[in-house]
This record gives C-alpha cells, structure tokens and sequence, in this order.
C-alpha cells in the first residue's frame, strides 16, 4: 500500500503538506495551496490510499464520532432509530458506534464508559432513564458533556426527545367517548416517568371535558397486558407493541372484544396491521432521531441542554389506509438514489 512520503512524492509537496491535506485540516484559502491540497487528493484516491481514523482523530483534535446505546438490535423501532442516526450524522461527516445494554445497568455503565474511553464527543441513548448508572451521568452532567437521551426526560440535565400528545391523546379520548364509552384506561410504560406525568395530565384533562371517568395505569412489566385484558375493560388506550399484541391475543383467547388505541410511530405501524383497532396514535419518530442528532451536534459547539418535542397526531380506524406503512423486513429504510 501507498505511504504518505510516497503520495507527498508524486505531487511534489513535503510529506507535512500531504498530511495536513488529506486530514482535512488545510485552511490556506491561497489558490497554489488549494491546487496542492486537490493535487494530493487525486494522487491518494487513484492509489486506494485510506489514511488511519485514529491518526486523523488526533490531527484534528476531534474523532467526529457519537456512541449510539440501545438496549436490543432486534426490535423495529431500535433498529431504524439506528440507521437513521447514522444518516443523520454522515450529513455532518460524523459516524456513530454502537453498543448494546440488554437492559442491564452494569452493561450500561461498562458501554458509556467505553465510549467516552474511545473518545465519543456525544452519546445518544434510547435506554430508561431508570437504567442509567447514577454516578457516571451526575459526573457527565456536571461536564456538561454531551448526552440525548431518546426515551424521555431523564433525573439530569441532558437533552432529550419525547412525544407530544397534547393534540392526539384527546382526539383519541373523543373517539372512544363518541363511541358511547363513559370510561377509558389509559395505560403506559413505566421508565419515562416525567413525561409520563405531562401524558396522564392531558389524559385527565381531556376525559374531565368529555364526562368520561378516567383511569390511568403504569405497567413495568408487558406481561401485565394479559392481566388487564382479563380485567375485560370496554375502552383502552395502550402504549407498546408487544404489550398490544400480548393483549389483543388475551383478548382473543377471553373471546372478549373491546375498542383499542395504540401508540405507533412510522417504523412499528406494520406490527399493528393485524389488530383490530379504533385508532391510533402515531408518533414521529424518525423527526425525532434526526433532531437528536442535530442537537447532540450543537451541543459538542456549546449549545445549552434543550427537551425536544415532536407532536403526535391521531389516525382513526377509517384512514389507516392513509398511512404509509413501512416493512422493514422486505424494503430498504431510506431510498437509494
């Protein structure tokens, strides 16, 4: 393989020169040392050369990289969450490492350690808040280093990204109340407590306008689906897609029908198209990975901690025909050009 003396050589400029050009670092607006700069260029990519990441890191003083912490790669909306990031990041000629938790804290601890070890200028991070190690995230909160976590708000300062329901939980309310039901279940998953409190005050709020007798639940555990169905209830309002389908089969077994509203975004709606459901409340979700990592961005510049919201809007049974489903088990997630 070519050396950088060699390329340094053939475009007759010494062997600094070459290096500072193909690390990105030049900032001579000068014509001869642009010419140069381009000359040097040319020569490397025509011999295949790849200068080392670690080298460019250090030039630079910065290894233009996020980690990304997820708990799972199997999962729908994890998975695009990841892809997209990377889309995102390469708009600003970053990349992203990955890492898994298994939903475990120590593993956790041990990924953002590693991270930070290998010099990630931000981490992105859809694990609860709940599962963070206390003392690492208060010592990365007093740096002010730069932390998103996707799931929600979490007990410290970082930025954050959750969904805004205070349009679409309503019109999920009305649907049901229209229905002639006089009380609805709103049940969510524990892990995102402060934007759970923002969710069950709209809840509340909305049932109280319409004279419906509201009753609202926390579950920490999908498996608890399968008690609330036995419970027979005529009105559900339910977060997650394994919790639904854990429910809607409970249901099925009871021989019991009741009208459902469910919680999808743009990456999970082919999971619901089997259910039998009155609506649902759809969530952006891929709005909300690409501002992550827009605001992960601005924050390694020194921009302040800011808690995103991406509204949500509510689709009726009637116009699910509307939205455009993606398969991510047979397609692409973004179109190739």
């Amino acid at each position: 393989m070519i050396t950088i003396k060699e390329i340094a050589r053939l475009a007759g400029v010494s062997a600094k020169t070459a290096e500072r050009a193909l690390s990105g670092v030049t900032k001579d607006k000068r014509r001869d040392a642009r010419e140069r700069a381009d000359r040097v260029r040319l020569i490397a990519a025509a011999h295949g050369y790849q200068p080392s990441e670690v080298a460019l890191a250090l030039r630079r003083g910065s290894t233009r990289s996020f980690g990304f912490l997820v708990d799972i790669l199997t999962d729908q909306f994890l998975g695009a969450a990841v892809e997209t990031a990377m889309d995102e990041a390469g708009k600003k000629d970053y990349k992203v490492a990955l890492r898994l938790a298994r939903f475990d804290k120590t593993q956790t601890a041990e990924a953002i350690k590693a991270f930070l070890a290998s010099g990630m200028e931000g981490i992105i991070t859809s694990c609860a808040p709940e599962q963070l190690p206390r003392e690492l995230m208060e010592s990365l909160a007093q740096r002010k280093f730069p932390f998103f976590t996707l799931c929600g708000r979490s007990f410290w300062e970082f930025s954050s990204a959750a969904p805004d329901y205070s349009e679409a939980l309503p019109l999920a309310v009305k649907n049901l109340a229209d229905r002639g039901h006089k009380k609805i279940t709103l049940c969510l998953f524990e892990g995102k407590a402060f934007d759970n409190l923002v969710t069950e005050k709209i809840f509340r709020e909305s049932c109280a306008q319409l004279q419906v007798v509201p009753d609202f639940r926390i579950h920490n555990e999908k498996k608890q689906a399968a008690f609330l169905a036995n419970e027979k209830l005529p009105a559900v309002i339910l977060y997650g897609k394994y919790s639904m389908r854990i429910y809607l089969d409970r249901c099925r077994e009871l021989g019991f029908h009741s009208d459902v509203v469910g919680f999808y975004n743009e990456w999970t709606m082919a999971a619901a198209q089997t259910f039998d459901l009155c609506g649902i409340i759809l969530e952006r979700a891929e709005t909300a990975v690409r501002n992550a990592v827009e605001q992960l961005w601005e924050q390694c510049s020194g921009a302040p901690v800011r808690h995103l919201k991406t509204k949500a809007v509510f689709v009726p049974e009637n116009e699910f025909h509307s939205l455009k489903v993606a398969d991510l088990a047979n397609q692409l997630l973004f179109e190739q050009p």
